[in-house]
């Protein structure tokens, strides 16, 4: 039995996509302008699926002893041209090295908005599912040296350096900021079971 979901999204929105809407209605597009259809930004995308998934979930669960958790957006960290920039940061920022990107800041603000929407749902059906924002963009933001880098492929130089290595700047499997995520999660999951 599953006690817990923990909803991790945002990079996916931040892809070529076509969005369909009920009944099979053409919504828009986001990243292809080749097709013409309606622009319809990650922003419009994420405000429409995140509230569906969440009003699913306490629709059927709103009187469980269950927890969902809403982890806000990561940051990428990507820094020059597509298919030939990287992530090469090898110690993390400090305060005020850099400014947080508009773009994970908003996707952070729509996330917690709607973990608290769905909080207030869930109190106007009398339920008392756990719905909580589990805010990590900060922490992400910071932490520009905790992604694989060249390394999402095993091996990357074996057989010398090559001009326009893929680097994976989304992706964390650095240690560090995961195991942090992991570190608050289990705190709060504590603190929830002493409540």
């Amino acid at each position: 039995m599953i006690d817990i979901v923990v909803f991790s999204n945002g990079h996916w929105f931040v892809q070529k996509a076509i969005y369909y809407g009920e009944g099979n209605q053409l919504l828009g597009c986001n990243f292809a302008q080749e097709i013409n259809c309606t622009d319809y930004n990650i922003f419009d995308a994420f405000r429409k699926v995140l509230p569906t998934s969440l009003k699913e979930v306490t629709k059927r669960f709103y009187k469980s002893d269950k927890t969902v958790v809403v982890a806000t957006f990561t940051l990428a960290h990507f820094e020059g041209e597509w298919k030939f920039g990287t992530c090469l940061k090898s110690e993390p920022y400090k305060e005020g090295d850099a400014e947080m990107p508009h773009l994970e800041n908003e996707m952070r603000k729509l996330a917690i908005e709607e973990a608290a929407r769905a909080v207030k749902d869930v109190k106007e059906m009398n339920g008392w599912l756990r719905i909580e924002a589990l805010d990590v963009t900060k922490l992400t933001f910071l932490r520009p040296d905790g992604h694989s880098g060249p390394y999402m492929f095993p091996n990357p130089f074996a057989n010398g350096i090559k001009e326009g290595v893929p680097n994976d700047c989304v992706h964390w499997c650095m240690p560090g900021p995961i195991d942090t995520w992991n570190t608050i999660l289990l705190e709060l999951m504590k603190k929830w079971k002493d409540e």
